[in-house]
């Protein structure tokens, strides 16, 4: 039994390198909390027979940082805070769902060209599946331009969600450089 076993498993293990990108570097760790970012890596295809890029890992904990790759080689580091309760100071709209959430989110360019991240790439999950897309409470929602590498930049994301929401986890998705989805590439709980 012990013959056919390790030939499979070396079968198997070859089929699986096979199916790997070459120079596709493996994620860093992250020295600052003791445990690893979230890379990405290339896997499937679109429906445009482009690669989509994936999380590899789950959920980081809220303030950990999760590394990833986007198009024309940028690679970012994004970290959001937990969710608390917000009162906008300035707010030019009420919540229509019953309060507002919102989140500190951080991003630094590591590589590649200069990149763009959105409040609109982050989506607010909560312990029921409901989904939130970040909610307008003045005119000056987050958009960050990430011009030069080492340079980290922050925001706060502002969610409409109900009185009683609980148990929230945040996705990051964002677009590539034409505008089609990559699909969620980090998360946070």
């Amino acid at each position: 039994m012990k013959r056919l076993i390790a030939p499979l498993a070396t079968a198997a293990l070859l089929i699986g390198l096979a199916g790997c990108v070459p120079g596709m570097p493996t994620p860093p760790s992250n020295p600052e909390s003791g445990s690893s970012e979230t890379g990405s890596s290339e896997t499937g295809s679109s429906e445009t027979g482009q690669a989509s890029e994936e999380t590899t890992s789950g959920p980081v904990g809220f303030g950990e940082f999760a590394q990833v790759s986007k198009d024309l080689g940028a690679k970012l580091k994004v970290s959001v805070g937990a969710p608390a309760d917000f009162t906008p100071t300035d707010s030019l709209f009420e919540p229509e769902r019953g309060k507002y959430v919102a989140v500190d989110a951080q991003a630094e360019l590591l590589a590649g060209t200069v990149d763009n991240i959105s409040d609109d790439e982050f989506t607010l999950v909560d312990s029921q599946g409901n989904r939130y897309e970040a909610a307008t409470v003045s005119l000056d929602n987050m958009f960050l331009h990430l011009l030069t590498e080492g340079e980290p930049v922050s925001g706060k994301i502002v969610y409409d969600v109900p009185a009683d929401a609980t148990g929230f986890t945040v996705e990051y998705a964002p677009t590539d450089s034409q505008e089609k989805e990559l699909g969620v590439l980090a998360s946070w709980k």
